[in-house]
């Protein structure tokens, strides 16, 4: 679209410096200007220091133009730029308020049920996602091993999980594995304690985890020492906001922070009549 933008630009500069070329070629010989030559620059001069000179040059800038752009170009120029400015502005943000609207018609080729899980707060017992009906629930995937992203996705989570119970609503928020081999039942019990005593983590094997994740298009992928126990899982960094119908809404990207994300969610809410 930037690119559509600077041509519509530089067509305009382009038609705007023929057009004014074309009339400076019409003048008469003795009233084009150059700066190029000893000669012409003398008599250049000479025609400023005449009395009455100034004005003359003036008038004359008003009302026409002997350089490459006139003012009537210019202005011509301006008001196209900036009505393509407005337009791209206005489109942008347009765009923007889809975004955060969420889905407005139709059903996402995203989210659903999925099952064969252990809840992992409750010492493994079978869990499935038909148990968060009646709930809107914000749904996190990653790892327990992950140095620094689940962490800071999972603090970031918690408090808008606060947020949101401030404002008198409620949201249940759940970390899924992506990395069965390694989450296990404990494991996974333990680390979501550290982060907020909501917070619900489910695992099982590694079919269940890729079902639950196929569910939701979640991409994940081992790297490292994929044969051993030394690897890192490269996966999306995104939370499924899920209402109580068990459907998907719409979801919330790394670039989000708490606050905003918590007043994305009570505005989804009050919009689904919650």
């Amino acid at each position: 679209m930037r690119r559509d933008l600077a041509r519509a630009a530089l067509a305009v500069v382009r038609s705007s410096m023929s057009a004014d070329a074309a009339a400076t070629r019409a003048l008469p010989a003795g009233a084009r200007v150059s700066t190029g030559g000893h000669p012409r620059s003398a008599g250049w001069r000479r025609r400023l220091g005449a009395p009455g000179a100034t004005a003359r040059s003036f008038a004359s800038s008003a009302h026409g133009s002997s350089g490459p752009v006139g003012w009537k170009s210019l202005a011509a120029m301006c008001a196209t730029g900036g009505g393509l400015l407005w337009w791209y502005d206005a489109e942008r943000r347009r765009r923007l308020e889809s975004i955060r609207a969420g889905p407005s018609s139709g059903k996402a080729s995203i989210g659903g049920a999925f099952g064969n899980m252990k809840l992992a707060n409750e010492n493994g017992r079978a869990w499935r996602t038909d148990e968060l009906e009646g709930k809107f629930a914000l749904l996190y995937f990653g790892f327990t091993m992950c140095p620094d992203i689940c962490p800071d996705e999972l603090e970031k989570m918690a408090e808008c999980v606060d947020l949101v119970e401030k404002a008198g609503k409620s949201v249940v928020p759940v970390f899924v594995s992506i990395d069965p081999e390694r989450d296990t039942v404990r494991r996974v019990k333990e680390y979501v304690k550290e982060f907020h005593p909501k917070l619900l983590g489910v695992t099982g094997s590694v079919e269940a985890c890729k079902a639950a994740a196929k569910q939701y298009r979640v991409y994940y992928h081992k790297t490292g020492d994929e044969d051993g126990d030394d690897y890192l899982v490269d996966h999306s960094i995104i939370m499924y906001l899920v209402d109580p119908a068990g459907e998907f809404v719409t979801f919330y990207g790394k670039n989000y922070e708490a606050a905003p994300m918590a007043e994305a969610i009570l505005e989804q809410m009050k919009r689904l009549g919650h």
